[in-house]
């Protein structure tokens, strides 16, 4: 069979140490401070002032920010037909060794982090203008031009891929075994050269991963840009949900930050040595090298899934709110500086649990699901949640959905419409529901 992979180009990144303590995550990198500081002196040296707050449109000396702009390439994707073509979009900032890769819209029916990126990459812009990215920063402002493509009589389906019935989110994790072969006898006592080798090797990784169908094409083409990252947030949502984030249970230091500057109240932890999604796709290779070769790493790639509320949460000041909260984050990390970002307030009391203790509920019947309580409510076991309202008995009738266990209510769907078995609710427990590395849904 012909492969379907498409040319990509990877960009050489110059390597800077870090000087950082093996195993401490959560301290920023300032190193890339004086690569800004040097941009800065250049543009005085010449006489070319630029305010901090807006692009250096007054900036007229050849090349001056040629190297240091925003720079956009467009990666191709297999056509799916004759007179067809599809590309990724790549936006990338910055230098530095460490990279902060985000993307949105990987499930293609899920909006609101289209629209955040768009707000976030205005900041971007300005604080590259002003000096104040640190390191490599990549935005994909839009992670699945198949999905996009899926329109059925004016419905947007995006989450599968219509040839192969394969969840987006789903099927593209790397080889660990294969990693731990490449690389055990590379690695010494040195962290971040022990890092600066895996993600060597994890990025050739993604280039030689098959492409020889169109969804497998577009998860090679993502995790080229992606799988070598230091930071990772794939932007997601819900159907009708607080807001939420996913990360593995050995991350919660930089979970729970990440969680805090977004203002989310419901932190879920997974265990990413089971079945993955994007995120764990990202973090289950440093966790199973790290087991199997117990050697130092400096700073193994934080990985999340940001849940940003709905699909119907798409507005202007949510996505403000959102971009805030990551621009937070970001500096935390020592991504950038001065982005005069704040953590975002939370609206609900904070819940860390994890995803095992998740109650999905599902539907006892066929009809219309209408609901008695509200997101963020407390509940009790045998509270009464909701309704299906049958619509072919003899007469009314409807069949009542109960808690069975304690919990927060943090989801529920607004596909009313529901048949036995389909998802209605979810709810945060404290006790254990599912085995641990499970998915909660397909």
């Amino acid at each position: 069979m012909t492969s379907l992979k498409p040319s990509l180009s990877s960009s050489s990144t110059r390597m800077v140490s870090t000087g950082w303590r093996s195993n401490d995550q959560t301290r920023p990198a300032y190193q890339g401070r004086h690569a800004a500081q040097r941009r800065r002196r250049s543009a005085a040296d010449l006489g070319v002032h630029c305010a901090p707050d807006y692009l250096p449109q007054g900036c007229h000396q050849p090349g001056l920010f040629q190297e240091y702009s925003m720079r956009t390439n467009r990666l191709p994707l297999p056509a799916p037909a004759p007179g067809h073509q599809r590309f990724l979009t790549v936006h990338e900032f910055g230098e530095g060794e460490h990279k902060a890769y985000l993307q949105a819209g990987l499930h293609a029916d899920e909006w609101p982090g289209l629209l955040t990126l768009q707000i976030l990459l205005e900041r971007l812009q300005r604080l590259e203008a002003s000096g104040d990215i640190l390191q490599r920063i990549v935005v994909v402002p839009y992670a699945n031009p198949v999905g996009l493509n899926q329109r059925l009589f004016g419905k947007f389906p995006g989450r599968f891929d219509a040839v192969t019935g394969q969840n987006f989110n789903r099927g593209m994790a790397i080889d660990s075994d294969e990693l731990i072969d490449r690389v055990v006898e590379k690695l010494g006592d040195n962290a971040a050269a022990n890092d600066r080798t895996v993600r060597a090797e994890l990025h050739q990784l993604a280039a030689e991963k098959p492409a020889d169908t169109e969804i497998a094409a577009l998860h090679q083409a993502l995790l080229s840009q992606s799988l070598d990252a230091t930071v990772m947030l794939d932007l997601h949502c819900d159907f009708d949900a607080l807001p939420h984030v996913f990360y593995g249970d050995h991350q919660r230091e930089i979970g729970t930050q990440l969680a805090d500057c977004l203002g989310f109240p419901v932190r879920l932890e997974e265990d990413v040595r089971g079945t993955v999604a994007f995120d764990g796709t990202h973090t289950q290779p440093w966790v199973r090298l790290a087991n199997a070769t117990q050697k130092p790493f400096d700073r193994p790639c934080f990985a999340a899934t940001v849940e940003l509320r709905g699909q119907q949460d798409v507005n202007e000041a949510l996505a403000q709110r959102d971009a805030e909260g990551i621009l937070s984050f970001l500096e935390c990390q020592g991504f950038i500086s001065n982005s005069k970002a704040s953590r975002q307030s939370n609206e609900h009391q904070s819940i860390t649990l994890n995803v095992d203790q998740v109650k999905v509920l599902t539907s006892p019947g066929n009809g219309l699901v209408v609901y008695h309580r509200k997101l963020g409510e407390e509940i009790k076991q045998g509270d009464h949640l909701a309704d299906v309202v049958l619509l072919d008995g003899d007469g009314p009738n409807r069949l009542p959905i109960n808690a069975p266990t304690d919990g927060v209510l943090f989801g529920h769907t607004h596909s009313y419409l529901v048949y036995p078995g389909a998802h209605v609710a979810m709810l945060a427990t404290p006790k254990r529901q599912i085995e641990p590395g499970t998915q909660l849904c397909n």
